[in-house]
Parts: C-alpha cells; structure tokens; sequence
C-alpha cells in the first residue's frame, strides 16, 4: 500500500492545523484503500474548495455530528481525494475533504451552490488507520493459517466485531459522536470480511472449502432456512467426482432460491430430465449426460459434469449465450451465491431512501452495487469472462445489474 506524500511548499496556507500539516508531510496517506482513492497525491497543491456561508445545518448533520447542505465549514476545505464508488450514473465519486483549521475529514457532494457533508474521520492519522485496519481484514483472509484455518458466517460476524472495536479505539471521536453510525466505514468493513467465507481447497479438491454453516446461511437468505443433503443412492451413477458426492451428501444444497433453486428429488441427467432438449438437434450434445443439478436465471437449468464437478450451462435458446462455463464448481457456485446474497441482504437493508435518511452523502447502496460485480468474480475469474452468465447478469442494466 502506497503512501503520498506533500512536499511542504505545496500545502496551502489555509491548512493550519499543524496535525495535519505535520502528517501530509511525513507520513501521507495510502494512496488507494477501503474503496477511497486518494492517487492525486504527488499531483501539485492540494486543491481548495469553496463554501457558501448562507444556509444553516440541517437537523441530519446535527444528528450525525458534521455540517450538513451548505452548513459554514470551521475553516477552509481542501480535496484530499474521492471515493472509488458512486451514485448511479454519477461520472465520479464523493470527494474526501480536509478542513484546514479543525484537521477533521468529510465525505462531500455539491448540493446546489452548497455542499453535503458527512464526517469521515476526526483526524488524518485515524483515517489512515482505519483505511489500514479495513484491508487488514480482507488480506489477513488470504492467509491460510489465520485463526487456525476457522472460516463461514460466524467467522465472518467475528472478524467484523474484532474489527469494529479497533475502528472505534482508532477514531474515538467519530464514533462517539451520536447514535447514527459513521458514513462509509461499516459498509466497507462488510465487503471486506466476506473474504473469510471459506478458504480455498487443495490441489485435488474442491474450488472452496465450503461449511454447512455457510450453505444453511445462504438458504436462510434466500427463502426459508431448509437445506436438502442427498442420500448416496439419489446421485446419478455417473456422477463420480468425489469432491462433489462429498458436498451433496455432507452439506447439502439450499432449497427454494430465485438464482438457484433445486429440488428435493433425487437427481438425474440432463437428458432424462429434459428429454425434449436432447432430440439430435441441440448446440451442447454433450451435456445430455451431465447432471441437472437446479434453477438459473433465464429460465436455464445447471448442468453439472459428474467426471470433473464442472458446471455449465445448456443452450436452449440456439442464440450461443450464455457461454456453456458457469463455474469451476459446485463449491465455487456456493461460495459466490453466498458473497452475492451477503452483499444484496446488505443492499436491502437500505433500500426505500433509508442511506439518505440516515447520512447527507454516503449511500450504502451505491458502494455495494461498484463492488459485487469484484468480489464475485474474484472468487471464479472465469465466470465473469464475456458472454457468461454471470458476466451477462452484472451487465443486465434493465435488471439493475446483480444487485438492482
């Protein structure tokens, strides 16, 4: 993680809060971290921005504790960067704002001749902690040995509570300040920790090692909490990838989801079960012995290779798409379904306006809509490869991409 730094010639006079000014020129902030770009470092003075003085604080900013549409600012204010999301169909992010007399940090948007403001961090120094502290989170997932190898939903909630509490000792102030949690911060922590859902599996094994614990969330997300494991004699016969046996019969699937939805019946072939697809015409002959393993979007059905644990999908409609490659597995389908409902459970929690009702800036919605789309296909590359399904499904502005 890269810093910048501000050679002393180039700091403005209005930046007279020597905390500050001491920071930017020996230490500097990350150049890019916890979905805040802060690249124009290097790039000469920092920018100023100008404030009418002529509209009061809103009764929101006074509740969250920073100036609100066109409140007067301590001091002067100057750009420190913007955030890496932003609004639908806004052409760049939220700008990150220094006051030069208070040293405090805001996340703004032009509001008419005035701007919209919510208190991002007391200081600097505590928001270049807690940049570092929120990708903490997600690089110390990678490593395999972190928490003894614990990975699922439970982890997940513990590594957010651990660190929660850090981010609160870092910037005392900012949490402090009233009963309306601080802008941008515990979005952001969430899309990082999703990363300790499960690590990935051997050289022989599956994608994912996935929990029973993170197959029974997503079912919970999804409909009513019921999961279905398969007795050994409900497997086809040809199905002999025994990564796959393993997590049908041990874990089991989730029942009753819109983007995959099976079926509490033993399973069968493709062709057995969709006979009228396979009558010597269809563009993916092949998979006339592949497993039906469930329900897609577009009224497709998985089809899973029972040698290799591929899963593809069939062409039922002779227009080539989506592509056959769904995902590597069955453990990486699970994995990004669960990322995927985490992300849109999260979504829905702000929906009908509440983000707007709760900061005057940050919009919880907008940062998680940039993000789904690289924290699924991280998990599977190749799904996202043009022309698949999941490429096609974040790309769908009529359904308001994975999210909408």
């Amino acid at each position: 993680m890269g810093y910048g730094l501000v050679m002393a010639g180039e700091l403005p006079a209005g930046v007279v809060h020597t905390g500050s000014r001491e920071f930017l020129e020996r230490e500097g902030l990350p150049r890019t971290g916890a979905f805040l770009d802060f690249g124009r470092f290097g790039d000469g003075p920092l920018e100023s921005v100008e404030l009418s003085a002529s509209a009061e604080p809103s009764a929101l900013a006074e509740a969250a504790g920073a100036p609100a549409a066109g409140a007067q600012a301590a001091g002067p204010l100057f750009v420190l960067g913007e955030t890496e999301y932003c609004a639908p169909f806004a052409r760049a992010g939220n700008t990150v704002l220094l006051d030069g007399v208070t040293g405090e940090v805001f996340l703004a948007k032009p509001s008419g001749e005035h701007l919209d403001r919510d208190l991002l961090a007391s200081d600097l120094p505590a928001l270049a902690a807690m940049v570092r502290e929120v990708e903490s989170v997600a690089e110390t997932a990678r490593r395999p040995e972190a928490l003894d190898g614990r990975r699922g939903p439970a982890v997940v909630a513990e590594v957010m509570a651990a660190a929660d509490r850090r981010l609160r000792e870092l910037d005392p102030g900012l949490f402090g300040r009233s009963d309306v949690p601080p802008a941008h911060w515990g979005t952001t922590l969430l899309v990082r920790a999703l990363g300790w859902g499960a690590l990935p599996g051997g050289p022989d094994g599956p994608a994912y090692e996935i929990g029973a614990d993170l197959v029974a969330e997503i079912a919970t997300l999804t409909d009513e909490g019921l999961v279905h494991r398969y007795r050994p004699e409900e497997l086809p016969p040809g199905l002999v990838h025994e990564p796959t046996r393993r997590l049908l019969t041990g874990i089991g699937l989730p029942l009753g989801g819109a983007m995959f939805g099976v079926s509490e019946e033993p399973l069968v072939t493709m062709g057995e079960a969709y006979p009228e697809y396979f009558d010597g015409e269809e563009e993916r002959p092949y998979q006339r012995d592949f497993v039906a393993l469930g329900h897609w979007p577009t009224d497709l059905v998985i089809a899973l290779d029972g040698a290799t644990g591929l899963l593809e999908l069939p062409d039922w409609y002779d227009d080539g798409e989506p592509e056959a490659y769904l995902n590597r597995d069955l453990s990486a389908l699970l994995y990004s379904l669960w990322t995927y409902e985490r992300m849109r459970a999260e979504w829905e929690r702000w929906d009908y306006g509440l983000g707007r009702d709760t900061w005057a800036v940050f919009d919880p919605q907008s940062l998680l809509s940039t993000a789904v789309d690289g924290v699924v296909e991280a998990l599977d590359p190749e799904a996202f490869a043009p022309g698949r399904s999941w490429r096609l499904l974040a790309e769908d502005a009529h359904m308001g991409g994975l999210l909408g």
